[in-house]
């Protein structure tokens, strides 16, 4: 494994707090008016390999930062609650870094579609979002899909940018 640059502490913004969610127990909303392309929240944690994240025992929560390297984010810290959805109001400027998707009003849950951030591509978990864009199902392997990518550009985590990138625009998912 590189010796990465990553930083040890999650950040979140003070205009975001845990409260109950109706997708999945506890999730981040919206306390304040959040402008699109503001920072909500720099993720962090410890560096850890696919050999390791894949003998961990969920709950967790991880991002993939490059090929075959992983951060496991503090289990502590409030970004651990940042809920998934097919139709997310957040999403990566890079890898670490989290922004408004677009203007998001105060009590709207802050949430971001881990397949922009999870690499490992036999990871999957049903999805509880309900918009009518969900995929019942969200996998490591979603980076895929054409929908996806153009939907959300160049904001993913780096190495499924990369991925993206290497396989081309004739992707073979809808």
């Amino acid at each position: 494994m590189t010796s990465c640059p990553y930083t040890l502490e999650c950040r979140l913004s003070p205009s975001a707090q845990p409260q109950r969610s109706p997708i999945q127990g506890t999730g981040l909303f919206a306390i304040e008016r959040i402008r699109q392309d503001e920072v909500v929240m720099r993720l962090g944690g410890r560096v850890i390999s696919d050999e390791t994240l894949a003998r961990l025992a969920p709950p967790y929560s991880s991002i993939t930062v490059e090929e075959g390297v992983h951060l496991l984010l503090d289990p502590a810290h409030p970004v651990r609650y940042g809920n998934h959805s097919c139709d997310p109001n957040l999403w990566h400027r890079d890898a670490t870094t989290v922004i408004a998707r677009r203007d998001i009003s105060p009590g709207e849950e802050l949430t971001i579609d881990y397949a922009t951030h999870t690499g490992v591509e036999t990871w999957s978990m049903a999805c509880r979002c309900d918009t009518l864009s969900c995929r019942r199902v969200v996998t490591g392997d979603d980076w895929r899909l054409s929908r996806l990518q153009a939907a959300y550009g160049t904001h993913w985590s780096s190495p499924l940018l990369e991925r993206i990138k290497a396989a081309g625009s004739d992707s073979s998912q809808p």
